[in-house]
């Protein structure tokens, strides 16, 4: 069993390296004209980049090796300021606005999102909870809780606002949720209900509406809203099976193309085959996260590994739908592929903590 497991958190471990240094390279290579035009320095958003990456090799290390029950023992004080620092953002003057949204704290050149700690913190307290709780879990009443502070950060996340952080959240929060005793008649009301708020958050604000009407003919508006959609799709097709190296949509066609859209650029560039590899990369680390999580023996390892996969997957998978044009444009970022510092931290933390077994003993019962 020790040996089958290990074989898996090998494979999550080059996998991430695999994809960490993928992302490097596209992160520089998409960025180029854009750093320059902005910048002045073609290498601006790479080496901010190459910084974050070092110490997030550096978190990821240490999350492989990190007692669990540290983790366990201040979820408390974890879920507690990550909520102070999401009041912090929606303060005026304090959160540091940026495409729209604000999201981030800190100074123009050093800064953070606040959301994405929140993340790890809420699947944190979830798993602490329903470990807790597992045998009570089957009634709703146990469950609230839980659901009072979700909602509490849903709305502060929402109030930036950051409506496909909140998407990727409620997901995951939903897997976990699932694997508890709760009848499955509650799990289509939430859906219900996810569905009437999603509609809801769309018809409030006007942007919203636009990016499905675009999803739905992207070239109804081709200079606005469909522009985003319409160039990803124009970066797509000349990629055809094995790409070209000189892509033609990062030259101010595609908007910012070192965040949400990289994987439009990687295609043109590496084509079908390329796109291919790079989603296989992904599966290697979601199928062995699952071996590693069914292979453990402690409830609450089991909860946070699987919230913890489902936020890094389910995010990908919002990702490349975007991209090809499966889904309405969300604003959600490719882990470990595109631009963008806390992000890229906490994932490389994430994945850590998947592959972290340094646990059994500190929760023997």
């Amino acid at each position: 069993m020790e040996i089958r497991v290990r074989k898996y958190q090998i494979a999550i471990i080059i996998a991430t390296l695999i994809l960490l240094i993928i992302g490097l390279y596209m992160v520089r290579d998409s960025s180029l004209v854009w750093a320059k035009y902005l910048y002045g320095d073609q290498n601006y958003y790479f080496k901010r980049q190459l910084i974050y990456a070092i110490i997030g090799i550096f978190v990821f290390f240490l999350s492989i090796k990190i007692k669990i029950i540290f983790l366990k023992k201040y979820v408390s004080w974890f879920l507690l300021i990550s909520l102070l620092l999401l009041v912090l953002v929606i303060i005026p003057g304090v959160g540091i606005t940026k495409n729209g949204s604000t999201s981030w704290l800190g100074f123009s050149l050093i800064s953070f999102q606040p959301s994405e700690f929140f993340k790890i913190s809420l699947v944190l307290f979830f798993s602490y909870y329903l470990e807790k709780f597992y045998y009570q879990s089957q009634k709703i009443k146990t469950l609230f809780p839980l659901l009072i502070i979700t909602l509490l950060g849903f709305v502060l996340i929402m109030l930036q606002p950051d409506f496909g952080t909140c998407m990727v959240l409620a997901m995951s929060i939903f897997v976990v949720l699932y694997t508890s005793r709760l009848d499955n008649k509650w799990f289509v009301i939430f859906i219900l209900i996810g569905i009437l708020s999603i509609v809801g958050l769309i018809m409030f604000e006007s942007y919203r509406f636009k990016r499905i009407t675009a999803f739905l003919n992207p070239f109804d508006d081709p200079l606005g809203s469909g522009f985003q959609i319409i160039q990803s799709l124009y970066a797509l097709g000349p990629g055809g099976l094995v790409g070209n190296l000189s892509s033609i949509q990062k030259h101010y066609y595609l908007p910012e193309p070192q965040t949400d859209f990289i994987f439009a650029i990687f295609i043109e560039e590496f084509g079908l085959l390329g796109g291919i590899f790079l989603i296989f990369i992904y599966s290697v680390i979601f199928y062995s996260s699952i071996k590693i999580i069914k292979s453990s023996s402690n409830l609450f390892k089991s909860f946070f590994s699987l919230g913890l996969l489902s936020l890094f997957m389910i995010q990908t998978i919002i990702n490349l739908g975007v991209v090809i044009g499966l889904f309405p444009v969300t604003g959600i970022t490719l882990p470990l592929i595109s631009y963008g510092g806390s992000s890229l931290i906490v994932v490389l933390f994430s994945l850590g903590l998947i592959v972290n077994n340094n646990y059994e003993k500190d929760f023997i019962s």
